[in-house]
């Protein structure tokens, strides 16, 4: 019954251009017929439903009022068509998929920076994000490619070198320039120092290291998210240490400074991890490229930014 009612999906496609046009004429030329053609199509829909759904003025037309209602409901029709149409094409034949596991500092501090170049490269790629809080958590087992710290866990995945572990100290240049670095600081004014609470590096450990004093009379500001140390240091809280794969892009963009020359080198390495059950599409292979180059290219700009009086442990 339903289907006896309505009427072919072409006659309300030819009423829907002439009723958005209020022309039959423009209707014909949109459409690339004759204006009787177009005329002959919307009188066959006004028998079939039963009542007239324009009131003729010789060569200019008004819709009635059930035409009027007809229109709203094809052009809302229509339109959503052709949404979804539109974005079947955009991921089923432009644009490729991937997942991406890095910890929530790593996203926030050094992709996030880079993400319009990431989209310049790759307009057709959908990227998705499975952050992790800590490097000794599981990988996410649906991310195409993973950035941590070397881990036993990872023995049996691919795996790229993505950057050396180094660690400095940092703080905000308005910071620096009120209080000194730690080896020299402004007489008065006692240095903040901000941790995680679950820093794999302390401060401690730091001090000991580049064989730095602990500063006298220090504010220690501690979170439980380390995340959150590196944001402190950027807004002029304190001086944090901060790991180049993390921190590279905030001192290449001038948002942080180093508070002393020393740089700990511990050994271990970042790498990017994939999978060794499955092969990796080439879309991932680009991406996998791409995130390797860019963070080389920050660790060369970053090295002619700060490379007098580095020190390596």
């Amino acid at each position: 019954m339903l289907r006896r009612r309505l009427p072919s999906s072409n006659s309300l496609f030819t009423f829907e251009v002439a009723a958005r046009l209020s022309s039959f004429s423009d209707a014909a030329r949109e459409l690339n017929v004759t204006q009787p053609a177009i005329s002959r199509s919307i009188s066959r829909l006004e028998e079939h439903l039963g009542y007239p759904l324009f009131i003729r003025h010789g060569r200019w037309i008004e819709l009635t009022h059930n035409g009027n209602r007809l229109f709203r409901s094809t052009t809302s029709a229509f339109g959503a068509i052709s949404d979804t149409l539109r974005e079947i094409d955009y991921h089923q034949e432009d644009h490729d998929s991937v997942t991406v596991s890095m910890s929530s500092t790593v996203v926030n501090y050094w992709f996030i920076p880079h993400l319009s170049e990431f989209t310049a490269h790759f307009p057709n790629v959908d990227l998705n994000f499975e952050m992790f809080a800590s490097d000794n958590d599981d990988i996410h087992q649906n991310a195409d490619l993973s950035i941590r710290l070397s881990n036993p866990k990872d023995a049996d995945m691919h795996r790229w070198p993505f950057a050396d572990e180094r660690i400095l100290a940092l703080c905000s240049p308005d910071y620096l320039a009120e209080n000194g670095t730690l080896d020299k600081p402004v007489e008065g004014r006692p240095h903040s120092l901000i941790e995680g609470v679950h820093q794999r590096y302390s401060l401690d450990e730091f001090f000991h290291a580049t064989g730095q004093q602990s500063p006298v009379n220090a504010n220690m500001i501690k979170f439980s998210d380390y995340s959150s140390t590196m944001q402190a240091a950027i807004l002029g809280q304190g001086i944090t240490l901060a790991w180049i794969a993390e921190a590279s892009k905030q001192v290449i963009d001038g948002n942080l400074v180093p508070a002393c020359t020393q740089v700990v080198k511990t050994g271990r390495r970042y790498h990017i991890l994939a999978s060794n059950l499955t092969p990796l599409r080439p879309i991932v292979e680009e991406v996998r490229d791409w995130l390797a180059n860019v963070m080389r290219g920050d660790q060369r700009k970053l090295t002619s930014i700060l490379k007098s009086g580095w020190d390596l442990f």
